[in-house]
Parts: structure tokens; sequence; C-alpha cells
């Protein structure tokens, strides 16, 4: 029998070879993302005594007999697909890493806002609530190490801020820490790993400047990371700068990067005993490189240990490896004077839909087909800077391809051609958006560029007026582990079908019934699945209102 080394080499492997052929994989979706344990709670340890609720979800990979480190990540957008995506999980498991996933956050923001308190006050709270639902987790599961394992938090938009937390309250149980999108850094620590995503094309409030040269207006962020590097030689501050990207999303090609650099971190920094205490960064063992943006074209990747070209700016960033230096360069070598080309959202009647939400698309109606879930979404490319902007009239340039649909996050799931079915999830019941995108190709000559829309599920798509129903929902008897698939019985006074997903537990919908996945060898018996039965209603006559979600849990009982 191979021994876990053994499995843990195969799977890196594996990770590998996938990484490298991302164009191969199926699209992500949220459909049964499996996550075995959960932990509600509350903080009232706010300084102005208000609570606030967060649910935290744990997965650990299934073979996995020691975690020796956890990626943090809570509800922004990229997220929802980081945290079941197959190259994240698979580096995780051939690390032994789990995620935890809060959704809603452990991360209060009203106490974090700038200009009412400084965001440094409610540190300490945020590390403790997250803490306290660690350990809980940890005794749920039978993983204790989940209690002291290092971390490695991933945030994007707002959750910046969750990474900053960590990364400056407790540095030396953190791995790294990973900022995506913004051209964001931490307040003061200059010791943890650090990767820095920059997505150039900033969406949000895009209509107040003009959009065919915001996006490379980037001497100044890149000169700030070289001043960075330069007054903090030691700090290993790995940098990546997206110039056919933004804010919102987190392309394939860019999760593959991110699975890398995981892999490259927990082999750095992890003992393989098992410890929580991180092994320090060998600087010397990694590779400097300067991006090829304008007044950079040196595309050279350097060993950090030899002594930089003296045409070579003295600090630049800092990768892991050769590899990973390269990519970064690769992502940044595009023309930097590219002209601009603007997807944009249709409407039923095929006319642009208004950029109303703070410069990006808000999506209020959608043609839904005779079932009431699935709906699709259409774009094209603007011919002109549409109606609001700076420079409103003036002419874009257009690619030869049509836009293609993706899904970004939220509980809907992507049919392909633009289609999307609701398929309601732990998102829904945290609060969390939902967001598409747009994505077009670039040329030599034409910038790539990726266009969101939020998916007012919550709001202008729920179904909120006519009959009311109601679910009534059996719950399922306990079973042994490596049982049958579970049947599910629910139904509504409506006669509309009922479906399901999984809250939390071992356990995927398949056909309406329960699967129960693999359960992790040191799993803690009996362990807890929660099903929830939803109806998302009728909007043609006769109307039927959203019934209320109905939760149900069952024991999954050692074989």
């Amino acid at each position: 029998m191979p021994t876990p080394r053994i499995l843990r080499l195969v799977v890196a492997i594996l990770v590998s070879l996938a990484a490298n052929a991302v164009s191969a994989q199926v699209a992500p979706t949220p459909v049964n993302h499996v996550f075995q344990f959960m932990q509600s709670g509350v903080c009232t340890a706010w300084s102005d005594g208000q609570p606030s609720k967060a649910t935290s979800y744990l997965w650990i990979p299934e073979n996995c007999q020691r975690v020796r480190g956890l990626l943090i990540l809570c509800a922004n957008v990229p997220e929802h697909r980081l945290v079941g995506h197959e190259l994240i999980r698979r580096v995780c498991a051939a690390n032994d890493l789990a995620i935890v996933w809060s959704t809603p956050s452990f991360m209060n923001f009203k106490r974090t806002e700038p200009g009412k308190k400084k965001m440094s006050d409610e540190w300490a709270t945020t590390v403790a609530f997250l803490q306290q639902q660690l350990d809980a987790l940890a005794a749920t599961s039978g993983y204790a190490e989940i209690a002291t394992a290092p971390w490695l938090p991933i945030g994007e938009s707002g959750h910046l801020l969750m990474v900053d937390a960590l990364v400056e309250t407790q540095p030396e149980r953190c791995l790294a820490g990973v900022w995506l999108k913004n051209n964001h850094l931490p307040s003061k620590n200059r010791t943890v790993p650090a990767l820095v995503v920059y997505g150039t094309g900033q969406e949000w409030s895009q209509d107040k400047s003009d959009i065919r040269t915001q996006w490379n207006a980037i001497s100044k962020a890149y000169d700030g990371i070289l001043d960075q590097r330069a007054k903090n030689p030691d700090w290993p501050l790995s940098y990546v700068i997206d110039g056919h990207s933004g804010h919102f999303d987190c392309s394939e090609r860019l999760t593959a990067y991110l699975a890398r650099y995981i892999d490259a971190v927990a082999k750095a920094r992890l003992s393989i005993a098992g410890s929580p205490t991180l092994k320090p960064v060998n600087l010397a063992t990694g590779f400097v490189a300067d991006l090829p943006v304008p007044g950079h074209e040196n595309k050279s990747v350097i060993p950090a240990a030899r002594p930089t070209p003296a045409s070579t700016p003295a600090a630049l960033p800092w990768y892991f490896n050769q590899a990973a230096a390269t990519e970064a360069q690769a992502f940044a070598a595009i023309n930097w004077q590219a002209e601009t080309q603007l997807p944009v959202f249709l409407d039923a009647e095929g006319k642009p839909r208004p950029h109303d939400f703070n410069g990006v698309t808000n999506l209020k109606s959608v043609p839904f087909e005779a079932d009431g879930l699935t709906f699709t979404v259409r774009g094209t490319l603007a011919e002109t800077i549409p109606a609001g902007f700076l420079n409103a009239g003036e002419t874009l340039a257009r690619g030869p391809a049509t836009p293609e649909l993706e899904w970004l996050c939220g509980p809907i799931e992507p049919l392909g051609d633009g289609r999307f079915r609701i398929a309601l999830d732990r998102v829904w019941l945290g609060g969390g958006a939902t967001y598409v995108a747009l994505r077009q190709a670039g040329t030599p000559a034409i910038r790539g560029i990726v266009q969101p829309a939020g998916v007012d599920l919550r709001g202008a798509l729920r179904n909120t007026t006519g009959q009311p129903q109601k679910i009534t929902f059996a719950p399922p008897a306990d079973v042994r582990a490596n049982s049958a698939p579970v049947p599910l019985s629910a139904t509504s006074d409506s006669g509309l079908p009922v479906s399901f997903f999984v809250v939390a537990g071992p356990a995927v919908i398949k056909d309406g019934h329960l699967a129960l996945t693999a359960i992790p060898p040191r799993t803690k018996f009996p362990v807890t699945v929660t099903v929830a039965a939803w109806q998302w209603g009728r909007r043609t006559a006769p109307a039927v209102k959203m019934a209320e979600i109905v939760q149900q849990s069952f024991k999954i009982t050692a074989p």
C-alpha cells in the first residue's frame, strides 16, 4: 500500500498537471461544494456592544490524517468560486490543508469603516471571534489541531481587511496572506509572505473616469511596490499585475497561479512533523523579477541570491520559484497602450442595460424559462462609451469575438451558452451576493476585459407576491457511514416541486437523493448532516410566493 508521503506526491503531480491545463477543466459551479462541518456563533465583544453572527464551514481533505494548515476565506465575490474549485482543493489535499469559509463573515465591517474608527481597533475581536469558531470546529470534527493550525487568509474587496486583521494580529501563525485584485498591502506587517494581485481595470465607479485610459495608469502602483521591497528587502512580497481584469473576478488562469502559490508556501513553511511552528522563508532560494509594465521592459528573472544587474531596479517583487516569477511577468506582458473594448449586458429587447450600480450593471429582470428557475443572460460589445460615463458617446474598439458569460459567485448554476439556473445553497443562508460576468478576449491591439453584473436574486427577482406556500420536509433517519444514497421527502402545499441542498455534512445532492461522500479518517462520530428544502415560487399566473426554507438534520454513525 502506498505511504501517505507517496500519495501526497502523486496528488502534487496531479495538481501541477491540472494547473497547466486550465482550459481543459469544466466551468466552476457552486453546486455540491462539500463542507463536512459547520459552526455558527455570535460575537458580543465589539466595542459598541452590538452582536454579530457568523457561520464558518470546514472542509477537510477526505484522506487527511492530520491537518497542517487552514485556508481562511469569507464571502465576497471570488471566494465562493475558490473554496470549491478543483485546483484549490487538490493542492490542499496534497499539503493536508483544510478550508474554513465564513458566510456570514466573522468580520464585522460596521466597525472597520475608514473615518468611523481605526480599522485596527477591532482586529483583536475579529481574530478572537474566528478562534471561537475554530475551537468549536476542532471539537466537532475530531481534528483537534484545527484550533492551533497555521492560517493562510485569502481575501478580496472588503475582506482584504480580514487578511490584514489576521496578519497584523497573529503574524507568527500566518503562512502567508493573499490580497486579491486591489493594490492593497497590509498596514504595517512586512514579515509575513504576501501575494498581492492587482486587477488594474477597476469596475467600481468606472463611469467616473475615462475607461480607455484608467486601466493602464499603473506606474504609481508598481513604483509603490518597488519602494516597499527596497525599504523591506527581507519581505517575501510576490506581486501580480492583471491588466485584463479588475475588481471582481478570479480567472481560471489566476486560480491556477493561486493554487501553485499555496503549494509553494505550504512546502516552504509547514512543518513535516505537524508542529504549528512555521519555518522561516529563505529568500535566497527564491527569484526576483521586474514586471514588463511601462518603464520596466526588462524581462529578466533573477535568482534572489544573485546580484541585480545595474540596469534593473535594486528591489523587485520576490517569488518562491522561477515558474512563479515567469508567470507573473506573463500576466503583465500585454500591450499597455491597447485600445479599450467594453462588454455590455442586454435586456430582453436586445438593448444595453444601464450601469446603475456604482458603475456596473445590476440585473433586476431576466427572461425565465417555464420552470421559473432557468434564465438567460446575453451580452455584446458597446459601440460607444455608454450614457452616464465620462466621455459618453465616443467610439470604442470592438474585438472579433462575442463576450462569454460566466458565473462569479452566488447560488446560480451555470448551464452554458449564457443560461443559469437558480440553485440555492449555503450562500443564500449567509446573505451573500450573486454575480455573473462577461469576459471578452483581447487582441494584440485591443485589451481583454471582464465586466461583472449583479443578479438581484434577493430583491427584484425574488418571488414575493402571490399565494403563500409551506414546505413539509420529513427528517431523514440516521444512517451508518458508507450507506447507500439517502432518500429525501419534501412537498409544498402549492404542489410545486421542492429542491434540496446540503448546508453541511459529508454529502451531496444527486437526483433528489442524498449521496454520502468519503469521511476524513479521524472524524468524530456521529457526524451531523443538515439539509435544506426550498421552493422558489412562480411568477406566472397563478403566482406563488417563495417558500420559507426548511432545514432538517440527521446523524451519520460509525460504520
